[in-house]
């Protein structure tokens, strides 16, 4: 199988919606902990990060989705590192931060999935699952550093992205 024609064929249609998650995440956290907004002002970000906007039902299907679309696009990154290094400068940037963030990213999707399916498919109630959130929110790292550990996988993951993105249409020009 050819992973890295698949991955560049899926990865700008699943940047949009891993933008959007990172986006709205980024911007719940942050603007709770660095602005002090309460959870009523931007309660409309945390529903467009978990798709509830979408309805209950449909929501779960949705974060399954962008989860396995992360993990899979980290999976074939993986796989292309192995492969012989690039001399265009942006390929090399997008590798490099790919590799960085290869673990945060993939314990945060991870994390993220398997919270949200507990509590719509499993009946998971307040406080089941807990331990999910800290990892994928970073937590662990205490509240101090949480919103740091948000903006670099969040960030990281629109670095990569745009990055990606500035592959593809660099090829495109040089085929045109």
């Amino acid at each position: 199988m050819n992973w890295r024609k698949l991955h560049r064929q899926l990865a700008p249609w699943l940047f949009v919606i891993l933008a959007t998650s990172a986006l709205t995440g980024m911007g719940y956290r942050l603007g709770r902990r660095w602005f002090g907004l309460e959870k009523d002002a931007v309660g409309w970000l945390m529903s467009i990060h978990t798709a509830e906007w979408i309805g209950e039902a449909v929501s779960p299907f949705y974060v399954l989705a962008a989860g396995i679309g992360m993990i899979f696009l980290l999976g074939t990154g993986l796989v292309m590192l192995r492969q012989r290094g690039s001399k265009i400068r942006v390929r090399f940037w997008h590798r490099v931060l790919g590799a960085i963030l290869l673990l945060p990213l993939a314990a945060t999707a991870a994390t993220g999935v398997v919270y949200k399916l507990g509590h719509a498919w499993l009946g998971g109630g307040k406080g089941d699952g807990d331990w999910l959130m800290t990892v994928h929110e970073g937590a662990w790292l205490g509240p101090d550093l949480k919103p740091f550990y948000v903006l670099l996988t969040g960030g990281g993951l629109l670095a990569v992205g745009i990055l990606g993105v500035a592959i593809i249409m660099r090829r495109k020009s040089q085929h045109a």
